[in-house]
């Protein structure tokens, strides 16, 4: 199998991967939903679990969401969940973003913005960018190993093996 890391193969995988990692990007960035996709549920927190990255929770409309933290970098929108057994809140959701977990039965959706008493904790806008935020990575990762194949493909052209004055290498040098 030799070195392939350093090979032609190794570059063309750098390439793949970086154009993947574009793509990826791109499909995280069409599929957030349009604020008009968004529908809003209504209700006291009768649960709630809080895990890594996420804070899910159950209205007593019996609507099971996910809040992750993704898009709460301030954590204004789980604080306002947390206290939602206090007072009613509003929640902005996509029905087809689902996930399900094991300590809980059923489907949650995820949530993009929370409101208590008629006014949002974070507009959809900040949820937006911080979303944009986090999927930058992959696009900068993505613009990097292309970069970094495109690159090594260069190196490894039959012109640039040459010795000095342009003439092919002898055998004996390579």
């Amino acid at each position: 199998m030799g070195n392939w890391f350093a090979d032609q193969r190794g570059a063309y995988f750098f390439l793949l991967l970086g154009v993947g990692l574009m793509m990826v990007f791109g499909a995280l960035e069409f599929s957030f939903p349009r604020t008009e996709q968004l529908e809003v549920a209504r209700g006291r927190v009768v649960w709630q679990q809080e895990t890594r990255g996420a804070l899910y929770f159950i209205l007593s409309d019996k609507q099971q969401l996910v809040l992750y933290a993704k898009g709460d970098a301030n954590g204004h929108q789980r604080e306002a969940v947390r206290d939602g057994a206090s007072y009613p809140i509003a929640v902005k959701f996509f029905r087809q973003h689902k996930t399900g977990i094991g300590f809980a039965p059923g489907e949650f959706y995820t949530a993009y913005g929370v409101a208590v008493g008629g006014k949002e904790a974070v507009s959809i806008d900040d949820v937006r960018s911080a979303y944009r935020r986090d999927n930058l990575v992959a696009l900068v990762m993505g613009v990097a190993a292309v970069a970094a194949g495109a690159w090594r493909l260069k190196s490894l052209r039959p012109s640039s093996r040459r010795a000095a004055g342009g003439r092919p290498a002898s055998r004996r040098s390579r």
